[in-house]
């Protein structure tokens, strides 16, 4: 670790073992749990064709490689989150945390061509009635500029003692001007498990994930986010953008659902929903920069 407390890897960590190990940690989080404070970077990425090209086929995207989909490199970023996530100084166990939202802004088109920096920290945490709340944040340069961020939320459900906030009546769903209908399969998840690395058990199979705890297996949700992105690539006008999403519901496969979408002045905003409309798996939103 340098001075300015950070530390640099030789290349990004691999995927699988670090799951392997993670389902295997346990810890005992404090009622004040404290977070490791440093950045962890990897220089000399090259994006590897064969790997995005199955990313955009199991995504959706326009299978050309000439550029990175923008959702591809939170794939890489992921295995930053696990690396930290598994050092002994973080506080809470990896297996169990919930995906809450993530945000990735890209600045520019990037080419699948461009030699990239990576960077990882971890940007906030708080506790809540729910439990312990963190987020990554990663930074994607080329040479020195910055071309691509990511911010993911996440939370590791405990007893903390805060009183639950009373849930606000639920409102009426929310009627867009368009929508259209997209059909998921256990394959899917499994391709997208391939693409991405990520080989968590509940993404597999229905038995793995009973016994964690599923009533069936469910798509990643990063998975669900790529998919609206792909699907509405024709609707976004800019190749600058900020897309937001929180992650609201599971989705369990096989399934069929909604994506309503519309714009609103020069933002679109969209949700996955289940086939009825009614349930929100996703809430989310793309602005130009």
């Amino acid at each position: 670790m340098t001075a300015s407390n950070e530390l640099r890897l030789n290349a990004l960590p691999s995927t699988p073992p670090m799951l392997l190990k993670a389902a295997i940690t346990r810890k005992r989080p404090s009622s004040n749990p404290q977070f490791p404070n440093y950045v962890l970077e990897v220089a000399n990425i090259r994006s590897n064709s064969k790997q995005l090209r199955r990313y955009n086929q199991a995504c959706g995207f326009d299978e050309n490689t000439g550029t990175l989909s923008m959702s591809f490199l939170h794939v890489q970023v992921f295995r930053l989150h696990m690396k930290m996530m598994l050092d002994k100084a973080f506080p809470l166990a990896p297996m169990g945390c919930v995906h809450l939202s993530n945000t990735i802004v890209q600045h520019r088109p990037i080419a699948a061509t461009e030699v990239l920096r990576l960077r990882c920290t971890i940007a906030e945490h708080s506790v809540t009635d729910k439990g312990y709340e963190f987020a990554f944040h990663c930074e994607a340069y080329s040479g020195d500029e910055l071309i691509w961020e990511d911010d993911s939320r996440y939370l590791s459900r405990a007893k903390t003692g805060i009183p639950s906030v009373p849930k606000p009546p639920r409102a009426e769903p929310r009627t867009y001007a368009q929508s259209r209908t997209i059909t998921i399969s256990r394959s899917d998840a499994r391709s997208y498990a391939r693409a991405s690395g990520d080989f968590n058990p509940i993404h597999l199979h229905d038995i793995s994930a009973k016994i964690l705890g599923f009533r069936r297996m469910v798509i990643h949700g990063m998975w669900s986010k790529a998919a609206c992105l792909a699907s509405l690539n024709s609707d976004i006008k800019t190749t600058s953008y900020r897309c937001h999403v929180e992650f609201k519901t599971p989705i369990f496969l096989p399934a069929n659902v909604r994506l309503d979408y519309e714009t609103n002045g020069a933002n679109l905003e969209f949700e996955l929903r289940d086939k009825s409309g009614v349930k929100p798996h996703l809430i989310g939103s793309i602005q130009p920069l």
